[in-house]
């Protein structure tokens, strides 16, 4: 399905398509992790289409306040490991918890691929997601990118009390899918912080939470987002 890997300067991988190139996924990594954690899943399962690029990304190296201050890949610091549900909504309250310049560091990092994908297949064309932390980027670049994408999905993360949603992205196919029994990001918190997507003009969002699933990726997800992917590269 794939040719090799290419490794890029900053420890992201690429993976081409054996067969014309039609379509990019842009995918993020959680917490501690690298690029390579998701290379597998990608290579062994045909998870997207054949004709599609996939860019596994790469965080910085940071300090993480949660991990007493040990440097390890994160697309931004935490500071607070349970913040408070209902005080996370107050935009003040939720800058505590986290690092807004790292957020918006990785954002450039982020946007800089995507625009790159963009140029090469148009907007319509490129799919963005990721998983925990990287899921929270995927869910800020792509909900505040100002042009309609192929489609998003978010795995065990949640939104931002600071994402700037655009109109224009309440016609991107949306997939959320969450963890019933998630004790790093509960459920409770992430349903909280997914009221703003509730809108009459969001289309194609689905939101599927999955009992007896904790902070992982396992087969029903891999098998909900072939069915997204079938269903929106087309």
């Amino acid at each position: 399905m794939f040719v090799k890997e290419q490794k890029q300067p900053d420890g992201s991988l690429i993976l081409f398509p054996k067969s014309e190139h039609k379509y990019s996924l842009i995918w993020m990594h959680g917490l501690g992790d690298t690029a390579y954690g998701f290379l597998s899943m990608f290579q062994k399962q045909q998870i997207v289409n054949p004709e599609t690029k996939v860019l596994l990304l790469q965080a910085p190296k940071r300090r993480v306040t949660i991990n007493k201050g040990h440097v390890s890949s994160s697309w931004f610091d935490i500071k607070v490991p349970e913040p408070d549900i209902e005080k996370n909504s107050d935009l003040e309250y939720f800058k505590t918890t986290v690092s807004i310049d790292e957020i918006e560091e990785s954002k450039m990092i982020i946007n800089k691929y995507l625009n790159e994908e963009v140029a090469k297949v148009q907007a319509k064309n490129v799919f963005i997601g990721g998983f925990s932390q990287g899921c929270c980027m995927a869910l800020e670049v792509g909900l505040s990118y100002s042009q309609k994408l192929g489609g998003i999905i978010g795995l065990s993360g949640d939104l931002f009390t600071s994402t700037k949603l655009q109109e224009i992205q309440d016609q991107t196919p949306l997939l959320i899918i969450h963890g019933k029994d998630d004790s790093v990001v509960p459920c409770d918190f992430l349903s909280r912080s997914l009221e703003r997507l509730k809108t009459p003009n969001r289309i194609n969002y689905n939101h599927i939470i999955l009992p007896n699933l904790e902070h992982e990726v396992s087969y029903k997800c891999v098998q909900l987002m072939i069915q997204f992917f079938q269903k929106n590269q087309i």
